[in-house]
């Protein structure tokens, strides 16, 4: 029985929803997996990915509740029309009969493509790069299909001279011909193919996503070390990102009454200024009711701040409760497993 298994793998309900697909993606085969996985975009591989690596021990009878969802999810909607003959194909062979049978002619056309979803793939100076010479209109129909995080990356990635043109441009835009727009993109994308964008405006990995990724594993301390060993620097570097002011929200009452017990007040307070409502709500709770709202009294009253300023005071409270933690006076945000 399952409650009897020695691994304890991973149950259904438990599994995140980058798990359930990596799982559907496992069961097919690897030209059908890899058309799947291009029609994703670039955030969605990754997630997928990295799942990928934490299912492999799942339980059979978990993989069944998974594509027990996966139909379910699929009944009530349209029809397929008839280029969805490939996709029921798949779904049979992947799912088996008679499962896939019962419920098959119920899936619905996969969605449109979404424009320029090739661009998920460039970082904003990339993007900027292949549109450069591009007419200026092109470019704001461009801007106008990206995300607005990513629209404001590209916007600020664009020559000087360029950008004002784009953003009149882009507050007046009119409604363009569909064909216009998938012609531009095509354009753009034999452009990227035949990589007159430079390959270095491309960035794969880097510090951020080491940092990010050290963050996730179990083995903080020995990749550190070994990254030291390399570029000391650097490591000091990364070592900082492992625990950033938000993550002070995975502390404990308790942890976080240590911690104020040994922050200066002043530089708390300057510390929260940008903090958010939930953050500022648990610190008070590990107050007394007088000292949380004198504090309280003190961020109502203090005026615009440097930024800098503002993260430095951050920084330093950071530091201090990773000191914290190395002594084990706390447990670190994520660090359950290293505790007994």
């Amino acid at each position: 029985m399952m409650e009897d298994s020695v691994a304890d793998p991973l149950p259904a309900p438990t599994l995140s929803g980058a798990q359930k697909c990596a799982i559907l993606v496992l069961l097919l085969e690897e030209a059908q997996a890899a058309e799947l996985l291009r029609r994703m975009d670039a955030d969605e591989v990754r997630a997928v990915g990295e799942a990928m690596l934490t299912v492999a021990e799942i339980d059979p009878a978990a993989i069944d509740a998974v594509l027990d969802e996966f139909l379910t999810r699929t009944r009530g909607v349209s029809a397929l029309d008839s280029q969805g003959r490939q996709v029921r194909a798949v779904l049979s062979r992947a799912l088996g009969s008679p499962r896939a049978d019962r419920v098959i002619a119920d899936i619905g056309p996969p969605a449109a493509a979404r424009r320029f979803a090739a661009f998920d793939w460039l970082d904003a100076a990339g993007i900027a790069g292949l549109l450069a010479d591009e007419h200026p209109q092109a470019v704001a129909v461009v801007i106008a299909h990206l995300a607005e995080t990513q629209a404001a990356a590209v916007l600020d990635a664009l020559p000087e001279t360029l950008r004002s043109d784009i953003v009149v441009r882009l507050a007046t835009l009119k409604p363009v011909q569909p064909q216009m727009i998938l012609d531009l993109e095509a354009d753009l994308e034999a452009k990227l193919a035949g990589h007159e964008t430079p390959t270095s405006s491309q960035s794969l990995a880097g510090a951020d996503f080491t940092a990010r990724l050290i963050k996730q594993s179990t083995n903080k301390k020995a990749l550190l070390d070994a990254l030291a060993s390399v570029d000391s620097e650097l490591a000091a570097d990364i070592a900082a990102q492992q625990f950033v002011f938000a993550d002070l929200l995975g502390l404990s009452t308790k942890d976080m009454q240590l911690v104020l017990r040994e922050v200066d007040p002043q530089l708390l307070t300057v510390a929260l200024k940008s903090a958010d409502d939930a953050l500022k709500e648990l610190v008070f709770a590990a107050m007394s009711k007088r000292a949380a709202a004198q504090l309280q009294d003190e961020l109502a009253e203090v005026g615009p701040m440097k930024r800098a300023e503002v993260e430095a005071a951050q920084a330093e409270i950071c530091a201090l409760v990773r000191r914290l933690g190395d002594d084990g006076a706390l447990m670190m945000p994520g660090a359950a497993g290293a505790y007994v």
